[in-house]
Order: structure tokens, then C-alpha cells, then sequence
């Protein structure tokens, strides 16, 4: 009988553990959609109404994805953005680089690196 609610209790751990995986699971996804969408909706913003210009890349990291951080004037106001990019471009720390920037809200920009763009 003992072996019987050991072999219960296991089981049921087990359950447990798959739910909790199952939960967590769903949790890091609807994060994860949730900021693509919210990127998506800054895209769509940005395409409605823009300005070009000329930014400055001033740090650009290649683990855990692509980003690129940037730097760039409007209305003698510096902001800094952060963009994803597509690995076939080629670009340095310090290099410039052409991106667009939402008139409505300037803190918003997409580089030519990304492939929205």
C-alpha cells in the first residue's frame, strides 16, 4: 500500500511540474507577443508619418538577437533609440546610418538596418 502512494504522489508531482512548465510557458508567450505587437504598432506609427534623417550607432550587440543602439538629433533635441538589425548589413560603432523617426512622437525610429524599414 505504501508503494501505491508513493507511486501516486509521483505522479502527481509529475502533474504538478507539467503544469507549472505549461503555465510558464504561456506566460513568457503572451509577454513575448504582447512586445512584438506593441513593436508593430510603433512601426505602423512611424510609416504614417516620418522624417529622415541621419543617426550615429554608439553601441551595436550580436548575442541574445541583433540591436543596434543609436543617437540622433531633432529639433537640436538628442535622442537615443534602439533598433533591431538584419545580419547581412555591415556597420560599426560610430558609423551613421540613415533611419526614420515619427514626427508625432521623435522618440520612435526605425533604422535602415531593420528589415521594416
Amino acid at each position: 500500500m505504501e508503494n501505491r502512494i508513493l507511486k501516486n504522489k509521483s505522479t502527481t508531482e509529475k502533474i504538478y511540474i507539467f503544469l507549472i512548465l505549461i503555465g510558464m510557458g504561456s506566460i513568457v508567450y503572451f509577454i513575448a507577443t504582447s512586445l512584438r505587437n506593441k513593436e508593430l504598432e510603433n512601426i505602423k506609427l512611424i510609416k504614417t508619418d516620418y522624417t529622415l534623417t541621419r543617426g550615429i550607432v554608439i553601441e551595436k550587440h550580436t548575442h541574445k538577437g541583433n540591436s543596434i543602439h543609436v543617437r540622433y538629433k531633432v529639433n537640436g533635441k538628442v535622442y537615443e533609440g534602439i533598433d533591431g538589425f538584419n545580419e547581412k548589413h555591415q556597420f560599426n560603432e560610430g558609423d551613421s546610418l540613415n533611419l526614420k523617426y515619427s514626427n508625432s512622437e521623435p522618440n520612435l525610429m526605425i533604422t535602415e538596418f531593420n528589415d521594416e524599414y
